[in-house]
């Protein structure tokens, strides 16, 4: 009887053990099982939140062709549709997309540093610094930085003085159209990148010109001396819809000296999106060309990394109790 009871203990503890075991295999699967289906939720809100911001470009395209074709050519202005803030869209369950475009020829472009001789665009460039409180020995850095040639310029620096830094690295020598190989610059900071990059843009064209009806005020300021700040000020100060630069100039006499830099018309777009699906994100910096012969949009550039901040002011109206 002893035997037997022995024998019904080993039984039983055998069945446990295979219960266990079972119990264990059953959750390794089960969790597996819910680690496939996350996996597969994620990509399928990351590849819906990339469709959703490929779909904000195609809009933005069509949106400066349509400007083009129904508005005309002869000017670009802030007034008009493609330029206007929009509320973000609402998506399924809570999900949105925010999409806003801005004129590119409407800031200053760092690439004109080496335009022609390359002497009027770092004077403008050393203006623009001294307005913002910088130093204007960037601009001569940044000449180096773009310019075709190993020859240092003022306070500059080339090949040698890049490679026996602590992170050895060669400069470009050309023309850049990515903001971030301004943090590569001897002797920029993040607080002077702060200040700068609001007022600033890398186009790839050195000869683009400034649409004066959309140009910030350091952009103006920077073009000529002989430009006052009372004069800059009051043309940012109003709604501007310039028809051409004979009308402009009519009343800004002190632009003159630069004319030839001036347009009342823009080629160059910046599309920025955020799609945002479930727990899934994605933005889009897109560079846009418009071309003034036939207004077809082309990309010239795009960039997942950028962190998208919103230009969008909503306005209340609050009353003290």
């Amino acid at each position: 009887m002893f035997s037997n009871r022995r024998s019904e203990g080993v039984a039983l503890v055998s069945v446990l053990l295979i219960v266990a075991v079972l119990l264990a295999i059953t959750s390794r699967l089960l969790a597996g099982h819910n680690l496939v289906i996350n996996q597969n939720a994620n990509t399928f809100e990351q590849d819906q939140a990339l469709q959703y911001v490929i779909g904000a470009e195609v809009m933005a395209r069509q949106a400066l062709f349509d400007d083009f074709i129904n508005t005309g050519p002869e000017s670009d202005h802030s007034n008009e549709l493609w330029a206007q803030n929009v509320l973000p869209f609402d998506l399924d369950e809570g999900d949105y997309l925010q999409a806003q475009l801005t004129d590119l020829n409407g800031c200053f472009n760092l690439n004109s540093v080496v335009a022609g001789d390359g002497k009027v665009g770092l004077q403008q460039f050393k203006r623009m610094l001294n307005n913002l409180g910088v130093s204007d020995q960037i601009a001569e850095a940044w000449k180096d930085w773009i310019d075709d040639d190993q020859e240092v310029t003022g306070f500059g620096a080339e090949d040698n003085e890049y490679l026996s830094s602590e992170n050895p690295h060669r400069t470009p020598n050309r023309l850049v159209t990515h903001t971030s190989e301004l943090y590569l610059l001897q002797g920029m900071t993040q607080a002077n990148l702060d200040l700068l990059l609001p007022h600033v843009c890398l186009l790839p064209d050195a000869t683009s010109k400034i649409n004066v009806n959309t140009a910030n005020a350091f952009t103006l300021s920077a073009l000529h001396p002989d430009i006052s700040p009372a004069t800059v000020e009051q043309i940012v100060s109003v709604e501007r819809d310039f028809r051409d630069m004979s009308e402009f100039l009519s009343v800004n006499e002190d632009f003159r000296p630069v004319q030839g830099q001036l347009t009342v018309r823009s080629e160059y777009f910046q599309l920025h999106a955020q799609a945002q699906v479930g727990s899934s994100s994605i933005t889009l910096l897109s560079l846009l060309y418009r071309d003034p012969s036939n207004g077809h949009v082309s990309i010239i550039q795009r960039d997942f990394g950028k962190l998208f901040r919103s230009n969008l002011v909503l306005e209340t109206d609050i009353q003290e109790s």
